[in-house]
């Protein structure tokens, strides 16, 4: 087998390459991202970043470089999770049709890891405070896991460099922390996120879509509560506190001013901070990424870890608090215009085609 280093080198030029064919072939075909009100990029950009992510790390899988020690149906329900994504960069799916599909793949997720953590007897702690050990508690809560965080990365997409930063911050945080079980078997996954991530920011030649972002979202929900329940059981709530508060206000928002749960808009912490740091995107992605980062480093092997995780909380708390107080009480958004719907599937009948 190759050293990590040339499988990192190997799997990264083959995602720079994948984006920029698929880019010129499928873009025009309609895999482009269109700029709109909610949207604010200035010119059309392809969104194949997350189809050459899975095509590298299924070619790496194939090849035994990706070893993620994930079952069957882990593997399967990430498949899934990308199928729809696809689905949904092609033609434009409902958010409500993506909803219930991430329910019905969160469900044996949440079933089978219910039995193993009440098998396995562990004890799950949240704040220094045990929870109850119990099918009732555990099954509803991970169903949630499973069925919210794919989505949540999926939200955090509307940055250049956001999603994919997160994800590869993350996917450090798993590697280097004390309870780090990856191993040079993710390699892969880091040569391909950081091709990504060159290509994204600061300036977008491609858009990772919801391919990408949702396969993502089901990769690191299965890592992250792996490898985080068996050392510290409330250490998955500060790994992912980013996506979780963020997708948290925007609910509480749409709830407030009494607006659908599935209609876009501009309320995440992202557009807030845009539209306050204006002109200096590339600014709003290092400082989220900067916040989200600090709760990480919650069990970190080094004497401020725990101060400097509760800063970082404190601060993603109190930039929730300020967003819903302007977004929703003071300063509520017009709703996004949307398209007519010309089928109950689909947004638009068959995706943007842009070919002469």
């Amino acid at each position: 087998m190759p050293s990590s280093a040339v499988i990192f080198a190997l799997c990264a030029l083959a995602t720079l390459a994948l984006v920029l064919g698929l880019g010129a072939y499928l873009g025009p075909r309609g895999w482009m991202d269109l700029p709109s009100q909610r949207k604010r990029h200035g010119h059309p950009v392809p969104r194949v970043g997350g189809l050459a992510l899975l095509l590298v790390l299924l070619a790496a899988k194939s090849l035994g470089w990706l070893r993620l020690n994930l079952t069957v149906l882990e593997w399967c329900v990430v498949l899934l999770l990308a199928v729809m994504g696809i689905l949904d960069d092609r033609y434009n799916l409902r958010a409500r049709w993506k909803a219930v599909v991430g329910f019905l793949l969160a469900l044996p997720l949440a079933s089978v890891h219910t039995f193993e953590i009440l098998h396995n007897g562990r004890e799950l702690t949240l704040f220094g405070l045990n929870v109850p050990e119990s099918a009732a508690f555990y099954f509803p809560v991970l169903m949630m896991w499973y069925w919210a965080i794919p989505q949540a990365f999926n939200l955090i997409d509307g940055l250049n460099g956001l999603c994919l930063g997160f994800s590869c911050m993350l996917l450090g945080a798993l590697s280097v922390g004390p309870w780090s079980l990856l191993g040079p078997g993710v390699t892969p996954l880091w040569g391909a996120l950081v091709a990504l991530l060159l290509l994204n920011y600061p300036r977008a030649r491609h858009f990772l879509g919801d391919t990408g972002s949702l396969a993502l979202g089901g990769l690191f929900s299965i890592l992250v509560l792996e490898r985080a329940l068996p050392y510290h059981r409330g250490l998955a709530f500060w790994l992912m506190a980013y996506p979780v508060l963020d997708v948290t206000m925007v609910v509480l928002i749409r709830a407030y001013t009494r607006r659908p749960l599935g209609q876009a808009d501009r309320n995440h912490m992202h557009h807030w901070l845009q539209d306050h740091i204006k002109g200096r995107n590339w600014l709003v992605t290092l400082v989220l990424l900067a916040v989200a980062g600090l709760p990480m480093v919650r069990d970190m092997e080094w004497a401020g870890a725990h101060a400097a995780s509760a800063v970082g909380l404190v601060t993603l708390v109190a930039l929730m608090l300020v967003v819903f107080v302007d977004r929703a009480i003071l300063h509520p958004l017009e709703p996004t215009v949307v398209r007519p719907a010309a089928h109950p599937l689909f947004n638009e009948p068959s995706g943007t085609n842009l070919s002469p």
